[in-house]
């Protein structure tokens, strides 16, 4: 028959079964007549030849059963009246049901929103042709503006090198560039149907080569992308391509959008593309890039100086585009690194002048910069929180593990209740293989329905966790939607979890003894249930026992760290300080124009209800992003290699007193340090007793390597030492704090151009305003923003937090771990505590009647007390014992995530003992207390 008519057949003969009956009874009966004629023409009499008709055709019930099972619909319409019955099974016992659901709910929702975050975060490749072709060029991680340094440090490289390597790709397919850092732009959107212009809002822009969009695979959903054309020359095309996203929120998804004029820092720019939603830029940032523009227009975009000179500043980053054959061959991707490596050392030397040593020689010839996968992107998400994420996704499994043997407990006890009914299904000819089906089917239905309510959990999870990781960012580049990866993802956790904790059970109410269960002394033979029919339960207890001791020194390990770092000592005063973020570039202000503008700020700042004193600063005492140079120290003879580099800080009066930094000697900055005074300058307490280890620091001279800022500069006072970024990091940089008003007006002029006209500093600028309040700080942001509108309301004030809000900032992954392992560790916890007492229980229960025989035999109440819960310490012991080792081995693993203490912490290993333990004797005391009241007469009557 064809198959599809069979099928067709099938479907009709599963939903018309009364038909199909019918039809075979008139078929058998018509079998019969035939039969008994063709009987009663061989001469045999009517009554004789119709029973042996019957006998020759057999059961009429035994034959349409033959029939009706050698068709394939037989096993669908088999699988069907399983499903129901372990519907009605499930529906007779609620109370496991919903414990069943919720547990497994909370364990695979748990799942499925770490996988989500992980899958966004670090598996989920970008939405460009062939991204596995792509590479960066050096780590791509980091950002700034550097100089004195060697080609690729840090992955950067300068503006005139990267169109070298654009024009010349070599064995890649291409080679573009991107800055290394987005900044926030003033942009002022076209109005509705006219030239004006609305009030500008705040997006982040990034400056992208000509080629960055061909490179990378990614065309645009509107429009066109930046060409080679656009980025020929410095200044040569005010182009932008927008992110869906902001085309979306800030222009309503305007689709005459093309053309329109956006105005950038004061620049009008052409909108020449708009790209898809799902693209976010080869740098995949929590808070997405809003607009792309030509590496040309650095100077408009950025608000600075020209960077694309021969001696312009390492700002960029690269990636390129391996050949086929050196993305799928090793030897083809080795040929490619080094001819990578020659460029890079080619120009190093063409930066070294005419004349370079021997061991500089040496050392060029050494130097690479490796290529590296960039198939999923540049992620800050991906560098902070991945490994958290690969932990919590352990903790997750471990405690859907636990769920799983409390489950598989559950359906044990199930299974051994309902052994007169399997026994009764046996003896009625059913199969042991329709046995362990029906069951897996149960499980499997269990586990499905909590799938389904464990994603729609994982969703509202996932939302949370991203709006936490955002810290009130508006729009973020994850997406708490699952898509076809997560849900199969959840679909292969749903089936692997019915596995898990149904197999055990099916087989064992598979193995029941039909003749044992219907015996007239089952129950009581069955009553202590033997050694083996309690070793599962038992094991699986000790297993919950084992990974909670896990879970809980995981939680407390991840507890002690958060609270070290919060607690330690960043050198800094840490009440009643409110930091605020400002950017007088974006609003039109010319370096010149910032002397009375900062006075202006800090004497109406100071004049505020609450606040004791104010101060700027370009950093806060504690940044994620720092201004940095080299250094020198008259006198002092680096070692080799030595590093030489030091943070930098502008500062007005009175900062040291408002960031409550205390001077360890020396002086501070005052009012009589003008721009025409002599250049002095504060070091921190490394820098002093690094350079100057007698002690002499004070009066000493030092120069920093910035053209505009060489000075020298004598130093006048040592600072206390402050943790000025990661709060991981206790090594101390060298720190050199100078009066913002000593910033020269003018850029120093270049010798290569001694009648080019002279450029403003851009180092008169700062962009942190500090204040220490009397009170509760935030308190006073109202006032702040009030008095910073009526010096100029066109001022933009970016951000404003306390110092507590900026701290936590830095330690957010570690939040995120230590919360969500300790609410997973308790989670856990509870599940092995329900475990113990149901295990506890059901085994008080099949000994009723040996309590009983033992009570009436005079044991004491006391004993059989202790009998139950010498029971449960024995397997506390056991899973102690076994868990304790696997603890140690475990958290050397986490060994990196930790701070401040070791990861094998006895109070935390003793503290996590003593919980489970705890539970254990409170999850057993119960059935313990029932046990001892067992009434003699009551439990030997049971059989």
């Amino acid at each position: 028959m064809n198959p599809f008519r069979n099928l067709i057949s099938g479907l009709q003969s599963l939903f018309q079964k009364q038909r199909v009956d019918r039809e075979l009874n008139e078929e058998l009966q018509s079998y019969l007549e035939a039969s008994t004629t063709d009987k009663r023409n061989s001469g045999i009499d009517p009554k004789s030849a119709r029973r042996l008709a019957k006998i020759e055709m057999g059961s009429q019930g035994s034959v349409k059963h033959q029939v009706w099972t050698s068709r394939w619909e037989s096993t669908l319409d088999s699988l069907i009246q399983d499903t129901r019955l372990s519907l009605r099974s499930l529906a007779k016992s609620p109370g496991f049901t919903l414990i069943a659901l919720l547990s497994l709910a909370l364990g695979i929702g748990a799942n499925t929103a770490i996988f989500t975050l992980i899958h966004q975060v670090l598996l989920r490749n970008l939405p460009v042709q062939h991204p596995e072709q792509l590479v960066l060029i050096g780590r791509s991680d980091g950002g700034g503006v550097m100089g004195g340094v060697d080609l690729g440090f840090a992955g950067m490289f300068p503006w005139y090198f990267t169109r070298q390597l654009q024009s010349n790709p070599g064995p890649f397919q291409g080679i573009a560039s991107y800055g290394s850092f987005i900044d926030k732009a003033s942009v002022r959107l076209p109005s509705a149907g006219s030239e004006s212009s609305q009030p500008a809002i705040l997006a982040l822009t990034a400056l992208v080569s000509g080629n960055y969009f061909s490179v990378l695979g990614a065309q645009p959903m509107i429009g066109r992308a930046i060409s080679p054309a656009d980025d020929a020359s410095p200044g040569s095309s005010a182009v932008a391509v927008l992110s869906h996203h902001f085309w979306q929120q800030s222009l309503a998804s305007d689709p005459a959008i093309l053309g329109k004029i956006l105005t950038i820092n004061g620049t009008p720019f052409a909108v020449i593309g708009v790209m898809p939603p799902a693209f976010f830029g080869l740098k995949q940032d929590l808070e997405p890039t809003d607009l792309w523009t030509p590496i040309s227009m650095q100077s408009a975009v950025l608000s600075q100086p020209s960077f694309l000179t021969r001696n312009g500043p390492y700002f960029l980053h690269a990636f390129g585009r391996l050949s086929p054959q050196a993305a799928a061959d090793k030897s083809a991707l080795a040929q490619s690194q080094s001819w990578l490596d020659q460029q890079i050392r080619n120009g190093i030397r063409a930066n070294e002048g005419a004349v370079i040593s021997a061991d500089r020689q040496r050392e060029i010839n050494r130097a690479t910069v490796p290529l590296l996968p960039a198939s999923h992107g540049v992620s800050s998400i991906r560098n902070q929180y991945g490994d958290s994420l690969l932990i919590l996704m352990a903790v997750v499994a471990l405690v859907l593990l636990i769920a799983c043997a409390n489950l598989a407990n559950f359906l044990l006890a199930r299974a051994a209740q309902r052994q007169r009914e399997i026994a009764t299904r046996l003896a009625l000819g059913s199969s042991r293989g329709r046995i362990v089906r029906q069951s897996l089917l149960e499980t499997l239905l269990l586990s499905l329905t909590g799938g389904a309510a464990g994603l729609a959990l994982a969703f509202a999870v996932t939302r949370a966790l991203i709006a936490f990781v955002g810290q009130g960012t508006e729009h973020i580049a994850i997406d708490p939607t699952p898509d076809t990866t997560v849900l199969l993802f959840t679909l292969g956790v749903s089936l692997a979890t019915a596995l898990l904790f149904g197999l055990a059970p099916a087989l064992n109410a598979a193995r029941t003894n039909s003749t044992l269960s219907l015996s007239s002394n089952a129950r009581t033979a069955q009553s202590s249930g033997g050694r083996a029919s309690r070793f599962w339960p038992k094991t699986l207890v000790t297993a919950q026992v084992m990974l909670s001791l896990l879970l809980l020194v995981g939680a407390g390990l991840f507890l002690r760290t958060l609270n070290n770092l919060q607690n330690q000592d960043y050198g800094f005063e840490r009440t009643h300080l409110l930091l605020a973020e400002f950017n007088a570039k974006l609003v039109g202000y010319k370096p010149s124009q910032t002397p009375a503008l900062h006075q202006q700020l800090v004497e109406r700042l100071s004049a505020l209800p609450g606040v004791r004193s104010a101060a700027l600063c370009l950093t806060p005492p504690i940044s994620g992003g720092n201004w940095s140079s080299t250094f020198k120290v008259p006198g002092y003879t680096p070692a080799p290699k030595e590093s030489m580099y030091a943070l930098l800080n502008r500062v007005t009066d009175r900062y040291f007193e408002t960031a409550g930094i205390a001077l360890v000697t020396g002086r501070s900055f005052n009012s009589g340090d003008t721009l025409s005074s002599l250049k002095v300058a504060i070091v921190n307490q490394t820098l002093a007793q690094r350079y100057y280890p007698t002690g002499d620091a004070i009066g000493r001279l030092l120069t920093v390597d910035s053209d505009n800022e060489v000075g020298p500069w004598r130093i006048v006072g040592i600072a206390r030492d402050t943790r000025s970024g990661d709060p991981r990091n206790t090594k101390t940089d060298s720190l050199i704090y100078f009066p913002l008003v000593q910033m020269q007006p003018f850029n120093t002029p270049d010798p290569a151009a001694p009648n080019a006209p002279l450029e403003e500093n851009q180092d008169r600028f700062v962009s942190t305003i500090v204040l220490r309040t009397t009170g509760d700080p935030a308190q006073v942001i109202g006032e702040l923003r009030t008095a910073i509108a009526r010096i100029d309301p066109n001022l933009p004030i970016l951000h404003v937090a306390t110092i507590q809000e900026t701290v936590e900032s830095f330690m957010t992954h570690d939040q995120l771990i230590s919360r969500l392992t300790g609410i997973f560790s308790l989670l856990a916890l509870t599940l092995a505590a329900i475990g113990l007492y149901g295990v506890m229980s059901y085994s008080v229960v099949r000994r009723t009647s040996e309590i009983g025989i033992r009570l009436a035999l005079g044991a004491q109440s006391s004993t059989v007390l202790w009998m139950v819960l010498r029971e449960s310490l024995i397997l506390l012991a056991i899973g102690l014992a076994l868990g304790l080792p696997l603890t140690l081995a475990s958290t050397r693993v986490i060994r990196d995530q930790l701070f401040g203490l070791s990861p094998t912490d006895p109070a935390i290993l003793a503290a996590a003992i003593a919980v489970v333990a705890a539970m254990t004797l409170i999850a057993a005391w119960l059935p313990a207390r029932r046990a001892a009241k067992v009434d003699p007469m009551v439990a030997l009557r049971c059989d």
